[in-house]
């Protein structure tokens, strides 16, 4: 089935909508962050919009570009939609003569608001354009040609009906109420072959600027795809799907704000800062080479840290116990790639404070996590295996970077506490409570669990949590599966990459490969073009955010550690590749602020630096 829904964004900018150009969601419109902006915008040829009744061809180029094709009663219309920082490009070409008129509906809110009574903008008609203000925001549109016609229309619409309708259900729109603000109509004559720009923007600008936008418009588009295939050609292997690849560093620019330091969790749901998700995903930012935005973001969430820890969004209130833990994971992950003590230098004043907590943390060999403060944030759970797993992970680097003997300690301890969970071929999902869930993936993908136990715990999740659409979040032979359940038996694609990652570092490529085609084949473009879903019922039926970013993100990273076994550690002068049979790869990595060349062939590998060979490894030394 083809994708229903697009996405297309730069640095926070986004517009979300319908292929078939319709506009059937409170959530579709343009945005920036979490911060609406326009509801729709409606073009009308002679007496005949542009809508889902004239359709005939959606394409998706990359995060940045798309194009619509509509066939009206006159002919045929092109639609081109391109995204700048804080601006959206619309551009209509047909191929008969014809009046146009364009309608506009404009509706400045946050995320969470809904319908407001008495709700009215201030417009003005400005150079080359109009601009309605409310509350002191501001949403301009900018035509060069044209004529504007001020009729300004309030009221209410539902456009979330048009979702229900179609059985989209609840996950994309409840169908609540919203203010309906159309300040007027644009009208203008075309040529055939004729193009007519509109340019949507959240800030003011000059004509040069629009003029600017306008012209070079197609060089850059042009020039974002030549960034994403020069990207995706730095892993270069047969193991992965290259349409795959290159949707995930696609995927990693589109929910990044560079400008601002911000990763988003997802469009349209989770426009804000998730730390969690950027801490998931940032460590595929190291594997594309960019080791700068690593540490400005290091950085800008380091200054969060207080005595609660971290927040899971930018300046929240709830503090869950694993952001923390996957900071630290990072920051050490940031120092072996680079040997950047600078950063290191800058954090060191809080490693008294970290500890601290996290003694205060511990009860009797765990870390005490209660109620909603996990990445299964709809559960109550109590002393998580994953918690500890992240934990022991964190504390292990944390000891590598400062020599903390207490850190040291307490990873030690909490390795052999999550190891106590073991029940038979799996971890139990909490300590003192017996439920098989995909939670012990994390344990696994950490590497914190004893070796003779992962052979038993993989097969597990394989026979039992593992369905033809990925890895289910509870197994389904367990007491509290639920098939309606959120995270309770729904499937998590981001758990189906640490699976597979999993799967490749311990050997078993198949199922490594088995996990990398579901992700391609069942999840890849089944709502969201280009893009995959937060969650999936166990039937396959996507559900969920449409396109969330750890879903699609970690694949970069999970390429260069555990499917080519490169394992970077500049502090100690060497790069470590993990012998890999049966993989067929080079990987082009910057590091000591030189390229470096791998090629992995047949167990073995090449380099254009010094190579030691060992029994299970090579050792390339800088």
């Amino acid at each position: 089935m083809d994708p229903v829904l697009h996405v297309i964004s730069k640095n926070g900018m986004f517009l979300f909508r319908f292929n078939n150009g319709e506009f059937g969601s409170k959530w579709c419109g343009i945005w920036k962050a979490d911060q609406k902006y326009f509801d729709y915008f409606a073009f009308k040829f002679g007496e005949e919009f542009l809508s889902e009744a004239n359709f005939k061809k959606f394409s998706f180029y990359n995060s940045q570009f798309s194009t619509l094709l509509f066939e009206t009663v006159k002919g045929k219309v092109i639609e081109e939609v391109k995204c700048y920082d804080d601006s959206v490009l619309v551009s209509v070409t047909p191929n008969f003569d014809s009046k146009v008129t364009l309608e506009v509906g404009i509706n400045l809110r946050k995320r969470d608001e809904n319908y407001q009574k008495g709700k009215r903008y201030n417009l003005t008609e400005i150079k080359n354009g109009i601009k309605a203000e409310f509350n002191n925001k501001s949403a301009y549109v900018y035509f060069l040609n044209g004529k504007f016609n001020k009729e300004e229309y309030y009221g209410i619409h539902s456009p979330g009906l048009y979702s229900i309708k179609r059985g989209l259900t609840s996950y994309l729109d409840k169908g609540e109420p919203q203010n309906k603000y159309v300040p007027g109509e644009i009208t203008f004559e075309l040529k055939a072959n004729e193009t007519y720009e509109v340019l949507f923007s959240i800030r003011e600008m000059d004509f040069d600027s629009i003029y600017k936008l306008i012209k070079n418009s197609i060089k850059y588009a042009e020039e974002y795809g030549q960034i994403i295939k020069s990207e995706s050609k730095k892993f270069n292997l047969d193991t992965i799907d290259k349409d795959l690849l290159m949707d995930s560093i696609d995927a990693i620019y589109s929910y990044t704000n560079f400008n601002e330091v911000e990763f988003y969790a997802g469009f349209p749901y989770f426009n804000q800062f998730w730390l969690r998700d950027a801490l998931m995903v940032l460590p595929s930012f190291l594997s594309i080479g960019n080791f700068a935005f690593v540490k400005k973001i290091l950085l800008k969430i380091a200054n969060e840290i207080n005595e609660n820890g971290l927040p899971n969004i930018i300046n929240g209130t709830l503090y869950p116990k694993d952001v923390l833990g996957l900071f630290l994971i990072d920051l050490y992950e940031y120092f072996k790639y680079t040997a950047d003590t600078s950063l290191i230098n800058l954090i060191s004043n809080k490693k008294e404070d970290i500890i601290k907590l996290c003694s205060k943390w511990m009860n009797n060999g765990f870390i005490h996590d209660k109620g909603n403060e996990t990445w299964m944030d709809s559960i109550d759970r109590e002393f998580s295996v994953e918690i500890q797993a992240i934990w022991a992970k964190a504390l292990q680097g944390f000891y590598s970077i400062f020599k903390d003997q207490t850190a040291k300690e307490m990873s030690q301890t909490l390795k052999n506490s999550l190891n106590s969970l073991f029940k038979e071929d799996y971890l139990m999902d909490q300590k003192n409570k017996d439920i098989n869930s995909a939670n012990q993936i994390f344990a696994l993908y950490f590497d914190v669990v004893d070796s003779d136990k992962k052979e038993k715990i993989i097969k597990n999740i394989e026979n039992n949590l593992l369905s033809e659409f990925g890895v289910l979040s509870v197994s389904k032979n367990d007491k509290i599966f639920n098939f309606n359940g959120y995270q309770t038996g729904a499937i998590w694609p981001f758990l189906t990459e640490m699976f597979a990652a999993v799967a490749f570092e311990n050997g078993r490529y198949e199922l490594g490969k088995k996990l990398l085609l579901i992700l391609k084949d069942q999840n890849d473009n089944a709502q969201c073009s280009s893009r995959i879903n937060e969650i999936f019922q166990p039937d396959g039926i996507p559900k969920g955010c449409p396109s969330q970013a750890w879903s699609i993100s970690l694949i970069p990273f999970i390429i260069e550690r555990n499917i080519l076994g490169i394992d970077i550690n500049l502090p100690e002068r060497e790069i470590i590749v993990k012998k890999r049979e049966g993989i067929t790869a080079k990987k082009d990595i910057s590091a000591d602020g030189k390229r470096i060349d791998i090629d992995i062939k047949n167990g073995k590998v090449k380099s254009n630096i010094g190579i030691l060979e060992l029994s299970d490894k090579f050792i390339l030394e800088l």
